[in-house]
């Protein structure tokens, strides 16, 4: 297109999309990852760093080692259950897990301890929600409430003493 036949009309016009590769995408485009492949490179990176092989992780599911590769590596479909119970073999938090696979969407921030404390934070939360939901009410009492009882409590104990003593010496007058 000639320069002069730029406006802000036609520089601006949206084009509809081309069959054919922009001329500024260099290589093939990465398909992204499911939420599955996520779950799956977890549970791969979790199984490596407890130093477990697939076979011996196989074993301890109770699943075949063939299934548990064809799911892992392969492609085939992790089901829900199956996940389940690859987390409890590998003794992985599934909130933590379900946070950073769903919400963050990577799968590496598993070990980071602030993610540790946020999820811990939304779990009390959420059973806080479904207490109250039931009719409850937990106050959770905070350590400074706690001292500052106990200090006034000790003080009255104190008083109640001092004035124990003296009707006690008012008595023997």
């Amino acid at each position: 297109m000639p320069h002069r036949s730029l406006t802000p009309d036609t520089v601006f016009m949206p084009r509809p999309s081309a069959d054919e590769p922009s001329a500024f995408s260099f290589g093939p485009t990465k398909k992204p990852l499911t939420e599955q492949d996520r779950y799956k490179l977890l549970i791969i990176e979790q199984a490596a760093k407890q130093a477990l092989p697939l076979g011996h992780l196989a074993d301890r599911i109770g699943a075949g080692r063939s299934r548990l590769h064809k799911v892992l590596r392969n492609g085939a479909a992790l089901s829900d259950e199956l996940r389940d119970r690859l987390f409890d073999a590998l003794e992985l938090d599934p909130v933590r897990a379900k946070f950073c696979v769903v919400f963050l969407h990577n799968q590496t921030a598993y070990d980071d301890p602030s993610i540790s404390v946020v999820c811990e934070a939304m779990k009390g939360f959420c059973s806080e929600v479904l207490s109250c939901r039931r009719g409850e009410l937990h106050v959770s009492i905070r350590p400074q409430l706690i001292h500052e009882a106990l200090g006034r409590t000790y003080e009255m104990l104190l008083k109640h003493q001092e004035r124990v003593l003296e009707v006690d010496d008012r008595l023997f007058e």
